[in-house]
């Protein structure tokens, strides 16, 4: 009886204790698994984040998604648990650039929202696993990108009747143009996309093209455009990895990685000055239209 009591306790002791220890053995092998795994990819993702955050088309995303990329099958969210870090710091930088050009007025309009998506992704994070969440991550991509060939189809149909009809060439294209400026800058369009964006980049972590398509879709001009969106990703972004800290899924290691790895966006940030002057915001969203198709075909 004394030897089964022993044995009995023995049991239940490493029984209780397996899963400790399991989790603990798997914790520290993803955490250096991101600390030594394809590093020159992750530095240069650094760098592109920041290309990306200073206005050079598509930087940003193709950054970002060379995280998801480049993980090992069954780590895709170890790597993920580092963007918010990188990105944060970005984001930051740029803002210190830029803030003069920030359209505060909508900024301030869909923060709440944002933070509002943060919560919810982050509850449900938990809860998908990872083949779901690379497919999710297709789905979405894909459907802002039908959407966004939609609205630009219907524009250029507008402007070909207009210019079988009349001879003020392009009037009806730009009464569309300006219609749809006026409907992305309405308040319960701009919750939506907010929060939506906010759920996003958690479950995905790559919310930016949807960020990009819409503040373009709101008429904002390129500066405009690349101060506001640091705004809104700045504060997104500490959110997230305030999120990521409190949740136990960003150990200090690899915050600490992340934030070596985000300094390589400060370099990308001044590069990419002289490249944004010469960009157009028409062709910055063809090119986002393309980084979408790209990982919307990959991620599946």
């Amino acid at each position: 009886a004394v030897l089964a009591q022993v044995f009995c306790t023995v049991s239940c002791q490493s029984v209780l204790l397996m899963p400790q220890d399991t989790i603990l053995v798997r914790t520290m092998e993803a955490g250096s698994l991101v600390l030594s795994h394809e590093l020159h990819w992750q530095y240069l993702s650094g760098f592109l984040v920041g290309l990306g955050m200073g206005g050079v088309v598509g930087a940003s995303t193709l950054g970002v998604a060379m995280f998801s990329l480049i993980a090992p099958e069954g780590h895709l969210k170890d790597f993920t648990a580092m963007v918010p870090v990188v990105n944060s710091i970005s984001s930051l930088a740029t803002v210190y650039v830029y803030i003069k050009n920030a359209n505060w007025r909508l900024c301030i309009r869909m923060w709440p929202f944002i933070l509002l998506g943060i919560i919810i992704g982050t509850l449900l994070l938990p809860l998908i696993e990872e083949s779901v969440l690379r497919r999710l991550t297709s789905i979405v991509y894909g459907t802002i990108l039908l959407q966004r060939l939609h609205e630009k189809a219907t524009e250029l149909r507008a402007a070909h009747a207009d210019h079988k009809k009349d001879d003020d060439v392009g009037a009806k294209g730009d009464l569309v143009k300006a219609a749809r400026i006026a409907y992305y800058n309405q308040t319960w369009v701009s919750a939506a996309v907010a929060t939506f964006c906010g759920v996003v980049t958690v479950i995905t972590n790559n919310s930016g093209p949807i960020f990009n398509i819409y503040l373009l879709a709101c008429g904002l001009d390129m500066d405009q455009f690349v101060a506001s969106r640091s705004v809104m990703m700045a504060g997104k972004n500490i959110a997230k990895t305030a999120a990521r800290v409190f949740t136990g899924g960003l150990p200090w290691d690899v915050m600490l990685h992340g934030i070596t790895v985000g300094s390589l966006s400060i370099i990308g940030i001044q590069v990419a000055k002289p490249i944004k002057r010469a960009t157009s915001p028409e062709f910055y969203v063809y090119f986002t239209w393309c980084v979408l198709l790209y990982t919307c075909l990959k991620m599946w």
